[in-house]
């Protein structure tokens, strides 16, 4: 037992002594990757090409625990479930343990998993802000969908789209703290700023379904415990107005030099590779102009805009405009990347799992997403839908100036169709005020 503990109640030393190895358990398992799911998942499947070695440095940050795969990431019974048992299982480890009364060593492995735990997640977070590829600039389709076909998560992340210069601001506070929780002597001030960050990140997610509702939680969290053991400090200074002193997190003492020299080497390896490589990789992705959110393949450039279905025919029978005909298609978009997208007046199924290239679809209704495939020798399209890839449409097309386009084929339900496309050439007044941090426009 410490000097400083001596002078502690005995009850108030056994509860600290619980609880330092009930969250000791509860950061581990919820850091460490156990899940078989997380071994057996594709790496090769990159944010840039398909062979990028820089995914599974992503996929280890988002490692997430098993109760965060559940209840559409709310499952806040399982993650008060896995603590309360960590908790358990820390009063029989007490129990069991009682002869030794020094837990500096597992106190200090305890704050090293939590620094580091927490750094691995938000630096993921930081960095795809910094490089604003987290949340992108709405789609030419997303800015022909009305406002109230989209859900408030989805809204948020356009709102927030928009502002690339805000995202990139964000970003680089998250960065800052993150930097800070992997040094000592700055860990308090870093999981001070993480608090700053982290409340109004959970309730935004509350407020507006956003989907990492939970995850935002469990790394505040981890910045909660980093600052518990000094809440007496914090009363003192800032309710009682008396002078204290914030102590820093206990350095390692090893017997042996090269112990020394492998916890600095695999700091720097942490730092170089989850910071900096990443830092660079990401900055590639969007000086590319790319997104992980966004497909990846570029589509064809001079297709690129907003068309009115001027004409459309169903099994060789005119179906005039109507808003309401939830067979005509309104009109279509080609984004730059290989997006073909339909407006329509049936109600399409709302899709709110947020993946990996799924924004286009995800939190939103009224338009069908295809990827397509073009043969610009023979003239031809297949389109695969984005949500659903077993139902594709086959087209012929004419493009005959370029302001025209000419579809014909068989839909999905085996239906021919012909449409006349002609393109509007419309401005839209987020995209003339869109101004990025690094002067694109």
């Amino acid at each position: 037992m410490s000097d400083e503990s001596a002078h502690i109640p005995e009850n108030r030393v056994r509860l600290q002594r619980i609880l330092l190895r009930g969250f000791f358990l509860f950061a581990l398992i919820t850091t460490v990757p156990f899940l078989p799911d997380f071994y057996l998942r594709d790496y090769s499947e990159s944010f840039q090409t398909k062979s990028h070695p820089f995914r599974i440095i992503d996929v280890v940050s988002q490692n997430s625990p098993w109760f965060f795969n559940n209840a559409n990431g709310k499952n806040y019974l399982g993650w008060l479930i896995t603590l309360l048992i960590s908790l358990v299982i820390g009063f029989i480890w007490n129990v069991l343990d009682k002869k030794n009364r020094d837990d500096s060593t597992l106190s200090y492995w305890f704050y090293v998993i939590v620094r580091y735990g927490l750094a691995l997640r938000m630096s993921w977070f930081a960095i795809a802000k910094v490089f604003p590829v987290q949340m992108p600039f709405p789609t030419i389709s997303q800015l022909n969908t009305n406002l109230g076909e989209f859900t408030p998560g989805k809204l948020y992340w356009l709102t927030t789209g928009v502002s690339p210069l805000f995202e990139v601001f964000a970003g680089v506070f998250e960065l800052i703290a993150t930097v800070l929780i992997l040094f000592r002597r700055t860990t308090t001030l870093g999981a001070l700023m993480m608090v700053a960050i982290l409340v109004p990140i959970w309730f935004v997610n509350i407020g507006y379904d956003a989907g990492v509702e939970l995850t935002s939680l469990h790394i505040l969290t981890f910045a909660l415990i980093l600052l518990a053991k000094d809440v007496t400090h914090f009363w003192d200074l800032l309710i009682l107005h008396k002078p204290s002193v914030i102590p820093t997190f206990s350095a390692p003492t090893f017997s042996a030099k090269w112990l020394t020299s492998t916890r600095i080497v695999l700091k720097s390896a942490f730092i170089l590779v989850f910071l900096v490589y990443r830092g660079v990789e990401y900055g590639k992705v969007y000086a590319a102009e790319k997104t992980f959110k966004l497909p990846l393949t570029d589509g064809i450039a001079e297709f690129k805009g907003l068309y009115d279905v001027a004409e459309f025919r169903l099994n060789h029978q005119l179906i005039p405009y109507s808003p309401i005909d939830t067979t005509r298609w309104q009109n279509v978009v080609f984004e730059k990347f290989n997006t073909f997208s339909i407006k329509v007046a049936s109600e399409t199924n709302l899709n709110t799992d947020n993946k990996v290239r799924t924004t286009e679809y995800y939190g939103n209704v009224g338009r069908l997403y295809y990827g397509y495939e073009a043969d610009t020798v023979k003239h031809t399209f297949l389109l695969k839908n984005r949500a659903d890839t077993t139902r594709k449409i086959w087209l012929n097309y004419e493009h005959p100036n370029a302001q025209t386009f000419v579809l014909k084929g068989v839909l999905e339900n085996k239906d021919s169709v012909y449409v006349v496309l002609k393109k509007i050439e419309k401005k839209y007044p987020l995209v003339e005020k869109k101004v990025s941090f690094f002067g694109k426009k």
